[in-house]
């Protein structure tokens, strides 16, 4: 292959030569990729100088984020999730060559109609803004958002993101043409920051000169974006843009109240993964929509590796706007037609999941799940690779579902040897796979732990046994089944029309929280109102403000106690004269001083302020009749669940909450060969240990 290798430390990016290498030899869980284009970035410059966080021994191939398409899969896995000739995009290091070796988790399908050269620059840039935006400071309509460096490849990335979720969008630049390339990405005013009059002038576009609601900084401007940001505003700090790293004076944060947001994207696989899927599920739903396109450098093309020095040094001299991506055709008899092809519009990339709507929390799985969902992109069909035959699946048995319960089964039948295959699901029924315990923080009643777990550890253990013992694990959404007769017949959420077989299936889908529906609640669902405290609790809304949970229960209970960490106050609404929680539960929650509990009491309306985020709810006391307004800037449902039980309603006999009947003391069905564990049809204990059991 040709590459550019790294023997020392250069001055510039003109010292870097192009040079014929050995092909890179993939380790048995990594791909073998023909790149077709490759992005450049800050931290590439950083790196060939000995200068960046993560330098590898000498010597190596420079280069991180591309596009390309897949010459050959991991030897290890018996199920790669991408065929040769798959059009992917990812990051791995030796991008600056014809061929990069890539794990699988470092991968995803390149977007429908969007060619590689577009792919190459997404994945650093649109999950950084997006994670910033919606995870880190939940934008949302009627906020104002300060992009500053707006045309650069994350400022690009920002405010699409920010227009999509209703904002309104002041973009900085310090040329002319760059603040016309943020106006022509949607920037709703802009600002050239190199006028030292530009935090008023930001602050005067903003509604009664208030200020704005959120700063995304890439470039090191927080000093001086204080002087235009908003009580209670929030910061977002990227990056420096290999700057200097400034530093502020912390009275000027204190004195308005604002929240200083950190956002190093490139940690979340080490410490967040379930946000990850969360985070491209979004960026893969706004693409979709068409409100999210791509942000490559188009005023000048760079074609081939030699011209990748010029494409740095034009990024490292702010020459640029957008993502400067590189073009690498390649070797001549070995071109590939398709490296530019947009994808065709056959392709079905975007199912339902991604017209659900998303949480602005940290929920999902890992990159690799993400992969597994968007497996049903186009594969290119290169004229000496024969096209991939897609063949329907059978197996023994199969399980549907990731909790507990789902894992158990899967452990003792894969020590039977019975090879079950385990649909985990991605995002079903809003929730990541691992199901309600992902949801939860530290768990004290599952027995083997004395120092308690976290609910998503213990569910990372459950999954990581059930596959040391062979169990296959699909990250996809079982759509529909068919009872009718044996082998059953089911069908993927990606792929409805193609059904795979088995000669017995387990139900294992557990079930989802209940909502109350009352006036106001859509208006304000996710501006102040979530199912989930653990998952939404720590977002800056709701930080010192008057919280209410709703329930009485064991989860209301752990729900309010988690808020106290964040709110100034709980308030528990109880519908009868005593809580049904647990005693220990109960009497931690009635003796919280940050907590208090108000019995035959129940929500009314829900009520908010003009920046369209939830202030009040109106309570009612059932036993007088009489209302009252209380101020409240959260409220969190905990008031119990449905089963998950659409997939197989009118083939499985349920009862009337939905719940699958099964013969007393076995998890049999109504249907032989179907078999019922956790809480798809436990509506008792919904205990995890009793999931288990089952």
């Amino acid at each position: 292959m040709r590459g550019i290798q790294v023997a020392q430390y250069v001055k510039s990016p003109q010292e870097l030569r192009v040079t014929e290498l050995p092909d890179p030899i993939p380790a048995s869980d990594e791909y073998l990729i023909e790149v077709h284009a490759a992005a450049t970035n800050f931290f590439d410059i950083l790196q060939i100088q000995g200068k960046y966080q993560n330098q590898p021994p000498f010597p190596w191939v420079s280069g991180a984020e591309f596009a390309g398409v897949v010459l050959a899969t991991p030897s290890g896995l018996k199920h790669p999730k991408f065929p040769v000739s798959s059009r992917v995009f990812g990051a791995s290091q030796g991008a600056y060559a014809t061929k990069v070796k890539a794990k699988e988790t470092a991968l995803l399908p390149a977007p429908e109609g969007w060619s590689l050269v577009d792919a190459a620059g997404l994945f650093v840039t649109a999950p950084t803004s997006y994670g910033a935006l919606v995870v880190r400071v939940g934008v949302k309509k009627g906020d104002f958002v300060l992009v500053h460096a707006a045309a650069g490849g994350v400022g690009l990335a920002a405010v699409q993101v920010a227009k999509a979720f209703g904002a309104t969008v002041i973009a900085t630049a310090g040329t002319k043409h760059k603040l016309e390339v943020a106006k022509s990405f949607g920037a709703d005013h802009v600002v050239d920051y190199t006028d030292p009059k530009w935090p008023e002038m930001v602050r005067k576009l903003t509604p009664k000169g208030k200020g704005v609601d959120i700063v995304y900084d890439p470039v090191g401007l927080v000093d001086l974006s204080t002087k235009c940001t908003a009580w209670n505003g929030r910061i977002l700090i990227v990056g420096f843009a290999a700057g200097k790293i400034e530093k502020v004076a912390m009275n000027k944060v204190l004195l308005k109240n604002i929240s200083l947001v950190g956002v190093h994207w490139g940690q979340y696989a080490v410490h967040e993964k379930e946000t990850v899927v969360t985070v491209w599920q979004g960026i893969m739903k706004l693409i979709g929509e068409g409100k999210f396109k791509p942000t490559v450098f188009s005023d000048k093309e760079f074609v081939g590796l030699e011209r990748i020095p010029d494409a740095l040094i034009a990024l490292g001299g702010r020459e640029t706007w957008g993502k400067v991506v590189v073009q690498v055709p390649q070797q001549e008899g070995k071109s590939r037609s398709v490296s530019h092809s947009k994808t065709p519009p056959t392709a079905k990339l975007f199912s339902s999941t991604f017209r659900r709507t998303l949480r602005s929390s940290a929920s999902g799985l890992t990159v690799a799940a993400a992969a597994t969902a968007f497996k049903k992109n186009t594969p290119v069909q290169p004229a000496e690779l024969q096209a991939v035959t897609k063949r329907n699946m059978h197996s023994k048995v199969v399980i549907i579902g990731s909790g507990p319960a789902a894992h158990t089964a899967a452990i003792y039948l894969a020590r039977a040897e019975l090879k079950p295959v385990l649909y985990e699901g991605f995002m079903a029924n809003g929730i990541a796979a691992g199901g309600q315990l992902t949801t939860t923080t530290e768990i004290e009643n599952f027995p083997g732990f004395p120092d308690g777990i976290m609910g998503q550890e213990l569910m990372d253990k459950m999954k990581a046994q059930s596959e040391r013992f062979g169990t296959q694990i699909i990250s996809e959404t079982v759509a529909k089944v068919d009872l009718s007769a044996r082998p059953f017949k089911y069908a993927t959420e990606w792929s409805p029309e193609e059904y795979h077989t088995a000669d017995s299936i387990i139900l294992a889908t557990g079930a989802s929280a209940r909502r109350l529906h009352l006036p106001g609640e859509e208006k304000y669902w996710q501006n102040g109102i979530s199912a989930c405290a653990v998952c939404d609790g720590a977002v800056p809304i709701f930080r010192n403000k008057h919280l209410v949970v709703i329930g009485g229960g064991d989860s209301a209970a752990e729900e309010a106690m988690y808020l106290t960490k964040y709110g100034s106050h709980v308030t528990v609404l109880v519908r009868k004269d005593k809580l049904r929680a647990s005693s220990i539960m109960a009497h931690r929650l009635l003796n919280h001083e940050k907590v208090t509990v108000r019995f035959n009491t129940v929500g009314v309306e829900v009520k908010g302020d003009d920046k369209g985020l939830m202030s009040h709810l109106v309570v009612k006391d059932v036993t007088t009749g009489k209302e009252e307004t209380l101020e409240a800037n959260g409220l969190f449902y905990a008031i119990g669940h449905d089963p998950a039980t659409a997939l197989v309603k009118g083939q499985l006999e349920t009862d009337a909450d939905g719940y699958v009947v099964t013969k007393p003391g076995t998890t049999l069905t109504s249907v032989e060969g179907v078999f019922a564990a956790g809480d798809v049809q436990d509506k008792r204990y919904r205990q995890a240990i009793t999931s288990a059991g089952m």
